[in-house]
């Protein structure tokens, strides 16, 4: 089965690492510095979801800790193989992909509280798909459309995204 993810927003899913003073958090990126969703990251909204539809069936696909293997798979979503190839072949469209949000906290006063400024990088809008291997294809289908967002500050607007099965 697989999958597409289209963000209409900024979105960023962090990597764990900070590019120093420059940036306190850095997108996760492949191998080649294109960004991509874990499949893990995929898998876990995927089962919260599946969790509020089928709580049993959700079960034998992802399993119990402690107690059972799920079936299910998720690959990364990652670009597809033609915009990966030439954006290798073009180097410098790489950097187009991401930016950066500074935000700072604002204090009870209304101005900004000091040593609280913070940069992200953040990925440009863009779609991107991978394949699940799974047994209940009608379950994660349904599972799958209920994501909204994805990644940090959802809440906060980043990260609005459709994920839809392929034909």
């Amino acid at each position: 089965m697989k999958y597409k993810i289209t963000f209409y927003d900024f979105w960023h899913l962090s990597s764990g690492v900070s590019a120093g003073p420059t940036m306190d958090s850095l997108v996760v990126k492949d191998s080649d510095g294109l960004p991509y969703v874990p499949g893990k990251t995929i898998k876990g909204l995927t089962r919260e979801m599946a969790e509020i539809v089928d709580s049993e069936k959700a079960k034998s696909l992802f399993g119990q800790e402690g107690s059972m293997m799920g079936s299910a798979y998720f690959s990364n979503a990652t670009l597809d193989d033609a915009t990966s190839a030439y954006i290798a072949e073009n180097p410098t469209l790489k950097k187009h992909l991401f930016d950066k949000i500074s935000s700072t906290k604002i204090g009870k006063d209304g101005i900004a509280e000091d040593k609280s400024l913070r940069e992200i990088e953040v990925v440009v809008p863009m779609s991107l798909s991978g394949t699940i291997e799974c047994e209940d294809e009608a379950l994660l289908s349904k599972a799958l459309g209920m994501i909204k967002q994805i990644g940090l500050n959802r809440n906060r607007g980043l990260g609005r995204c459709k994920v839809e099965v392929s034909k």
